[in-house]
């Protein structure tokens, strides 16, 4: 059976690799060995990143940081994120963002653990995508413009590989995932005792 210390090296690799599969597949393995709210305190963390960017853009926007809190507060969310979080959130990775604190409220929802699971995989994903699509498209509203106008057409294609194939946004997206990784490696440390060894 593959070790901690083994799964949190290829979830690296997979970072520098930039494999987006592998790094979700290895991503659902250590939340599972993870207690499930230092796991829901990992998927916190990359979410609370975008706060401050999502809250400058949208400064009517108040919910977010107080349904964050709450989770951090209490380990609960409400069902459902409230009306004002269901509006078209256009700039660049406020939606992503959206999908991340839903994910969240979702994985706090009584249930089944893997699904549960999933939901902070998936909440992980989008706070960095979040992050992503903001670095790259804020500075580019025209190209950003034509992304969501019309996503179908190959002009968009064309743009979002550049924006995948960016110098600067492949290493922020390593750079978060390792992130991710050495938050993994303090919780489990945490969980499991800085002398024990992670097996």
């Amino acid at each position: 059976m593959t070790s901690k210390a083994d799964s949190l090296q290829q979830l690296r690799n997979a970072a520098e690799a930039r494999d987006p599969e592998r790094c979700q597949f290895l991503l659902k393995t250590l939340f599972m060995q993870l207690d499930f709210y230092l796991a829901l305190a990992v998927a916190i963390e990359r979410a609370r990143s975008f706060l401050e960017t999502f809250e400058t853009y949208y400064p009517d926007g108040v919910f977010a940081r107080q349904v964050l809190m709450q989770m951090v507060n209490t380990g609960t969310a409400p069902p459902r994120l409230p009306p004002e979080a269901m509006r078209d959130f256009e700039y660049p990775g406020a939606a992503n963002f959206m999908k991340a604190l839903a994910d969240l409220a979702h994985a706090l929802q009584p249930g089944p653990l893997p699904p549960r699971i999933g939901s902070l995989v998936s909440a992980t994903v989008n706070a960095i995508m979040a992050e992503l699509v903001e670095h790259y498209y804020g500075p580019r509203p025209q190209a950003w413009a034509q992304v969501r106008e019309t996503p179908a057409e190959p002009p968009a294609g064309e743009i979002a590989y550049a924006f995948w194939t960016d110098e600067d946004v492949a290493l922020l997206d390593t750079d978060h995932w390792l992130q991710v990784a050495d938050s993994i490696e303090r919780h489990l440390q945490r969980q499991y005792g800085k002398n024990e060894r992670q097996e």
